[in-house]
């Protein structure tokens, strides 16, 4: 192995569990919503907002981020991110009332302009032109990793350190990635093509991006969806204990652990990203039916590996397209648009499922989920299929 690809490897597992970390802090409540809604004293729609105010915090400073990030050292904006994110969770666990713990997370969100999508630039920096596909689908992989280690972590260490340092303690991992980061990477990472403004402008109106960020987003609401209210409806309506909806619920982003850099092969494989995509919102379809009908531990957890097989499968390929159908010199940018719509639709998952939860039924959860992969579909087919590079790689 040469000198540049070691880097990468290195490069790649900072850049991973920094990225863990957040994601972890980002569903660090999810597995845990019965400890937030007693210390608060809210209703399950207002404890969606932990969740939701992250992506929030998140998709604010997505678009000035993604010109940030094209004009600066990506390194130093993920040392600043990181800083922001370690005071926002350490402020989380001294937050008096709900509000300014919501405060908190919010500023934890906008860090992750940096902690993720500078990460994924990052990354895909380190790695040269015929490994960089698998870099990226790698490093996409914390996302998953991260929410796993949420769900099935939260509950015991509630139970050893209570809720709130339980939520603050993924900060920790973030930490420890900040050591192979700062060794490895020793020059600047930016774009050295400075875009214009009037060519910032026009990538954020692009309608091919739009179109694959569309699909982005109900597949990331999806993703969301499971993630925050399964765990809940494990122990409502399938009657098992906290833990063991803590453990079901992490099947989710574990299988994401293989979904997501599988999609991106299976993608190569096929000849097209298109197809893969709507494959991936066809598999959701009968994970939703299968979780609502669900009456047994066995039932769910089989839903719930095909929901996060479904709601994954085509995560990695939608970085892959975006660029490929965006002009070169604003990838950065249209990447920066990719992730608004993606973080908007996690954003607004958690609150409308449980609007419809709390005031209509689980049923009515569920259904919002089919509109949402049939809009998925409807949103890629509008994008071309582009021509896929010669050597995969």
């Amino acid at each position: 192995m040469n000198t540049r690809m070691r880097r990468a490897w290195f490069v790649l597992a900072g850049c991973f569990l920094v990225s863990t970390g957040f994601n972890a802090y980002l569903f660090g409540t999810a597995s845990i919503v019965p400890f937030v809604v007693e210390a608060f004293g809210i209703d399950k729609a207002a404890a969606g907002l932990a969740i939701s105010v992250v992506f929030f915090g998140w998709v604010t400073l997505q678009i000035p981020g993604g010109l940030l990030m094209d004009r600066y050292d990506n390194r130093r904006l993920v040392w600043g991110g990181a800083g922001v994110f370690a005071v926002a969770a350490l402020a989380g666990v001294v937050a008096p009332t709900y509000p300014t713990f919501l405060g908190a997370r919010f500023v934890g969100g906008t860090a992750a302009v940096v902690l993720w999508t500078a990460n994924a630039n990052i990354v895909s920096d380190a790695f040269p032109p015929a490994r960089r596909a698998l870099g990226t689908s790698l490093f996409v992989t914390s996302a998953p990793a991260g929410v796993a280690l949420a769900q099935a972590a939260g509950p015991r260490l509630t139970e050893l350190v209570g809720w709130r340092a339980a939520v603050a303690a993924y900060a920790l991992v973030t930490a420890v990635g900040l050591v192979p980061f700062g060794l490895a990477l020793r020059g600047p990472v930016r774009n050295e093509t400075q875009l214009s403004l009037a060519g910032f402008a026009a990538a954020l109106g692009d309608r091919q991006v739009l179109a694959v960020a569309a699909s982005s987003f109900c597949a990331y609401a999806l993703f969301v969806f499971f993630n925050s209210w399964m765990p809940t409806y494990a122990t409502e309506e399938v009657g098992v204990s906290l833990g063991t909806a803590g453990t079901l619920a992490a099947l989710l982003p574990a299988v994401g652990l293989i979904a997501r850099p599988g999609g991106g092969w299976l993608s190569d494989r096929v000849g097209g990203r298109r197809p893969v995509i709507i494959a991936a919102f066809l598999l959701v379809v009968p994970a939703l039916a299968g979780a609502a009908l669900a009456t047994s531990t066995a039932g769910l957890a089989a839903a719930l590996l095909l929901a996060g097989l479904g709601s994954q499968l085509g995560t990695g390929v939608f970085y892959v397209y975006v660029e490929e159908v965006s002009p070169p010199e604003s990838g950065g940018t249209s990447l920066a648009v990719l992730m608004t719509l993606s973080i908007a639709g996690s954003l607004a998952a958690p609150v409308a499922a449980g609007w419809l939860i709390g005031t209509i039924s689980w049923t009515a959860a569920f259904w919002l989920g089919g509109v949402l992969a049939a809009g998925g579909i409807i949103a890629v087919l509008q994008a071309p299929e582009p021509a896929l590079p010669g050597e995969s790689g």
